[in-house]
């Protein structure tokens, strides 16, 4: 199940998703939308955590708007708040769909851990469609805005400060799991609004059990 910050941090996503111009507001297909946000906000507003105020400020704006469009009204038009997804992406993902950076939205920033990358670079050495593949999703990277993408790397001494209950590695693909999860647990804690995506079950099930929110590539795109 998912926990109240993914679900929260999902229903702002969706929120800007939809177009905050005046006339265009759309009505009837944000009904659905605004009752989770409203069960939402009843739930946990009041108790909220300080380090995500952004976007429950993003589900305040999307329901004024919602409201006034609903009763006939032109909405106020209001800046869109920005706010930065940081989107920590596991190695399967761009397997599963290279062009997973072009589906980010304008200011989203895409979090590529060392080990990620390593994996990367070192299928591309294979003579293989995977190996070829590969360079194509390493050369897909480095045309993605430089602005937009964080390259981050932990050290063995910090996962074990960050994961003390999944610190062990038992074989390599352990390691590169506990990488992916540090990394994104030392954003949550910097107070960035970051979120794992990852096509890997285990992977997400360790993620819940440390509080750290985590989507497959369905979710996602259809979230």
């Amino acid at each position: 199940m998912m926990d109240q910050y993914a679900l929260l941090k999902k229903l702002a996503r969706q929120c800007q998703k939809k177009p905050l111009i005046q006339k265009n507001f759309p009505k009837e297909e944000n009904k659905q939308l605004a009752v989770q946000i409203k069960n939402w906000l009843e739930l946990y507003g009041n108790n909220a955590d300080p380090k995500n105020q952004n976007e429950i400020q993003i589900l305040h704006d999307f329901l004024s708007l919602h409201e006034a469009a609903s009763k006939g009204a032109i909405p106020v038009q209001k800046n869109q708040r920005e706010i930065s997804f940081y989107l920590v992406i596991d190695t399967n993902i761009f397997f599963h769909d290279e062009k997973i950076l072009n589906r980010l939205n304008d200011n989203d920033i895409c979090v590529l851990p060392q080990t990620v990358l390593d994996e990367l670079s070192n299928r591309a050495k294979d003579k293989n469609m995977r190996g070829k593949k590969s360079q194509q999703i390493l050369n897909l990277i480095r045309q993605f805005p430089k602005n937009r993408i964080l390259q981050t790397h932990t050290n063995r001494s910090e996962v074990r400060k960050l994961l003390p209950k999944f610190y062990n590695a038992t074989n390599d693909n352990d390691e590169c799991d506990l990488q992916i999860l540090a990394v994104t647990k030392r954003l949550l804690l910097e107070k960035k609004s970051a979120q794992l995506l990852s096509n890997d079950f285990e992977l997400r099930q360790k993620a819940t059990e440390l509080n750290i929110p985590a989507i497959s590539l369905q979710e996602f795109l259809t979230g």
